[in-house]
């Protein structure tokens, strides 16, 4: 028996007709009003007010019961006119104000029944609404899941424990902050899922709001996500400074502006500053970051600037060279084949370190 393959032809002859179903349905409107909504940059973001967002439902739902004897045609008109006062006012002599027009004036072409606005009260009550309560329940940082795991294996395993910690920092972190959000969207899906079974929808109107809801809730996570990347390597740097009792961490050289990477600054017991930085790999902007005028660096105090880097494959002998010849030293794993190689090099010799000697090192300049 085979097993039926529809062509190339027959799946274009139907899309078109699927799509016209889409978009001829009020309810896929949950999706445009909820973009529209949020847009920041057209329209002004005014979805992120939650207050606003339950004025707006609570003030569809008043007129619609105060006007029920009325005309469809007058209480559009007044929930259009309502719906505009809400939000200019709101944000009238603000730098929100012309794109808050923006949205009025197209919010305008789209509510032209009242099933319009039925919808529109559904978006903003159970799904942009929604959405807010969620993003507050999760992590801005992923510090506090990595934190505890991390001190952990400080404890029992000290400096030998390093490579591994700096590795796992963001995973462990970001994991955690992922089973937020996993928890907030299936907890948020089921409770609107009953919403709208009680609307008594069809089963495409459904498929229509629920994916929406979903489209919107990833969206919004993902922005939240991309802000904690970036800060688990500064936070990292300082729960292992911190654990080895380097307390006195600096502001850095006054006045000294660059574009080194570097996490931390310590004072050492001459006066002079290292900078201290934990990273899995060097940018690949390290070249434009080490073009740095060594009398600069003696203007600021700078001694040396020290990274520890878990992988370390990308290392050329000219980029260690290089980087030594601006005063970097690279603290590698001590069986790394990479540092292996270029502790027994004498052009390279003086800028790698073990790992293991990092925290005897740093403790001897510090005193």
């Amino acid at each position: 028996m085979t097993s039926y393959q529809p062509s190339l032809l027959t799946v274009r002859e139907l899309e078109p007709e699927y799509l016209v179903e889409v978009t001829q349905s009020p309810w896929d409107n949950v999706y445009w009003f909820a973009r529209m909504l949020i847009a920041s940059d057209k329209y002004g973001g005014v979805g992120n007010d939650r207050k606003t967002m339950v004025e707006i439902t609570s003030a569809i739902r008043t007129v619609r019961d105060s006007l029920r004897k009325e005309s469809e045609e007058i209480v559009v008109s007044v929930l259009t006119d309502t719906i505009r006062n809400i939000l200019m006012k709101r944000w009238e002599g603000t730098r929100k104000q012309a794109a808050v027009t923006a949205l009025c004036d197209d919010l305008s072409r789209k509510l032209l029944s009242l099933k319009d606005f039925q919808v529109l009260a559904f978006t903003c009550e159970c799904v942009l609404i929604p959405i807010l309560d969620s993003l507050s329940m999760i992590p801005s940082s992923d510090q506090a899941f990595a934190e505890s795991i991390v001190k952990a294996m400080l404890n029992s395993r000290g400096e030998a424990a390093l490579p591994t910690i700096i590795n796992l920092w963001d995973d462990i972190g970001s994991y955690g902050s992922m089973a937020a959000e996993r928890t907030q969207i299936v907890q948020k899906f089921g409770l609107l899922r009953d919403h709208v079974r009680a609307l008594g929808v069809t089963a495409f109107e459904e498929n229509l709001i629920l994916t929406a809801f979903c489209q919107e809730f990833e969206r919004r996570v993902a922005q939240k996500r991309k802000g904690r990347a970036g800060r688990g390597v500064e936070s990292v740097t300082s729960l292992i400074l911190e654990h080895f009792g380097f307390t006195r961490v600096s502001e850095g050289p006054e006045h000294f502006t660059t574009g080194l990477e570097i996490d931390r600054w310590i004072k050492c017991k001459d006066g002079w500053y290292i900078g201290i930085s934990c990273k899995r790999t060097l940018r690949e902007r390290w070249k434009q970051a080490y073009t740095t005028d060594l009398d600069l660096l003696n203007r600021h105090k700078i001694k040396a600037l020290w990274h520890v880097i878990t992988f370390d494959r990308d290392l050329s002998d000219d980029k260690i060279a290089e980087m030594g010849s601006y005063r970097a030293r690279l603290y590698l794993a001590d069986e790394s084949p990479r540092y292996l190689s270029a502790a027994r090099h004498p052009g390279m010799q003086d800028y790698v370190r073990p790992i293991s000697r990092f925290v005897s090192d740093l403790t001897a300049e510090v005193g």
